[in-house]
């Protein structure tokens, strides 16, 4: 009748996949098979890993960011996409396989936690679906009216709840409101939206927080702060309150009895940033809150190449393959020195190695210096001492004679091999 052709959900439209129901994993492969796409492209075995990392951070990982902004993607195919990511950025292109000698979750992790700063997709997707819980609660724009009035009417955002009924897009955004409501305090006007115990709305903690004792035998466990001012603040319990409770609910009364409700709307405002304003910026940032901050300020601030700094970045881990590190791998070889013929391990090749040692003196001999260096610790104690003018210098040196060392142990590997 048409002179159409059936289709078939899920369809493509702007590159997205869009189906009357929930999408299911299988329909969220085309994500993983763009990275693959990509890949054919590049020649990734003549890549160092300073342009696989710059690749990976340009291209790989923004490309399921359009999709990521929309929706929430399976935890199957965040993994299948890691896996494309770390394959590419220890192996290349190639298909041999070559050791990972760091896990990928630390990996993508920012800079100042100890990482690479490339993106934990999974993370970036929560922050990316967080940003429209701010725009629903500011009530800016024609989606946020029809959200508004199809789902939260006049309901606080605490309040809301997954229904099977409901669209698969607001259901991933309900799956994701906890992330935000941590970051988000209430600004009170007429108090409509904002809930009386849930909502940080007199303090930056709920007063659910504040009084748990009260809350938990409290009546009116969801309520607005509009209802509660027009019920003169009174709230009634389960049981009779002893004295600590009592003082605890005078307590409550003096924060309410205090504060006068007025006519403009409630505003949130955003805690994890300057600007008071939500942005995906702060709230990645803030899924890393807990982590604890590493010293390699001097590693990327450095001029060097960015192979280079990676490099030392493995150092720091102690995960360069050094014949200590290749045994824990299961490496079957000699575990001895090429140089010195005793245990191999990062300080010994560095540091205790009979090549390193005539190394570092030669450098001490240069600079005017009395003493080598017998560790990493020590070199900035001995290179402030000897070369207290030059502090850009200190890490380009040290990663000068680092590297050249490794390339030269690697050299007599495989003169020794053929």
């Amino acid at each position: 009748m048409f002179n159409c052709a059936m289709g078939v959900w899920p369809i493509k439209y702007l590159g997205v996949p869009v189906s009357g129901s929930r999408l299911h994993v299988k329909d969220w492969l085309i994500l993983d098979e763009k990275l693959l796409k990509r890949l054919d492209g590049w020649k990734g075995s003549a890549l160092s890993i300073g342009g696989r990392t710059t690749l990976i951070k340009t291209c790989l990982s923004s490309i399921p960011i359009y999709c990521m902004s929309m929706y929430l993607i399976p935890k199957t195919i965040h993994k299948k996409m890691d896996c494309t990511r770390k394959r590419f950025f220890w192996q290349g292109g190639g298909m041999k396989k070559k050791y990972h000698l760091v896990k990928w979750c630390k990996i993508a992790k920012p800079k100042q936690k100890g990482g690479l700063g490339i993106h934990d997709l999974r993370k970036m997707n929560l922050s990316l679906l967080c940003k429209w819980w701010w725009k629903v609660e500011k009530g800016e724009g024609l989606w946020q009216e029809i959200v508004r009035k199809k789902y939260v009417k006049q309901n606080c955002s605490s309040h809301l709840k997954y229904k099977a009924t409901n669209s698969p897009v607001w259901n991933d955004l309900l799956k994701v409101r906890e992330y935000y409501l941590k970051g988000r305090v209430m600004v009170v006007g007429n108090g409509k939206i904002t809930d009386f115990w849930l909502d940080p709305w007199c303090g930056a903690a709920a007063l659910k927080d504040k009084f748990p004792d009260l809350y938990i035998i409290c009546n009116e466990k969801f309520c607005s702060v509009a209802s509660m001012a027009q019920r003169g603040w009174r709230l009634t319990f389960r049981r009779w309150l002893d004295e600590e409770k009592q003082n605890q609910l005078r307590r409550l009364q003096d924060i309410t009895t205090s504060f006068a409700l007025g006519r403009e709307r409630d505003c949130p405002r955003w805690i994890w940033g300057k600007t008071g304003r939500f942005s995906v910026k702060s709230m990645y940032k803030h899924f890393f809150s807990e982590e604890a901050n590493e010293p390699n300020k001097k590693i990327w601030k450095t001029k060097l190449p960015l192979k280079i700094k990676i490099f030392m970045w493995l150092i720091q881990q102690n995960s360069i393959l050094t014949k200590d590190n290749l045994l824990k791998r299961g490496w079957n070889g000699d575990s001895k020195c090429m140089f010195c013929r005793e245990d191999e391990s990062i300080i010994h090749l560095f540091f205790e190695c009979s090549m390193a040692k005539y190394v570092w003196s030669m450098v001490a001999m240069v600079v005017g210096g009395d003493c080598r260096p017998s560790s990493f610790d020590q070199f900035w104690y001995w290179v402030k001492i000897f070369m207290p003018r030059a502090e850009k210098f200190h890490m380009v040196g040290l990663a000068g004679i680092c590297w050249a060392l490794w390339k030269l142990e690697i050299l007599c590997a495989l003169k020794r091999k053929r």
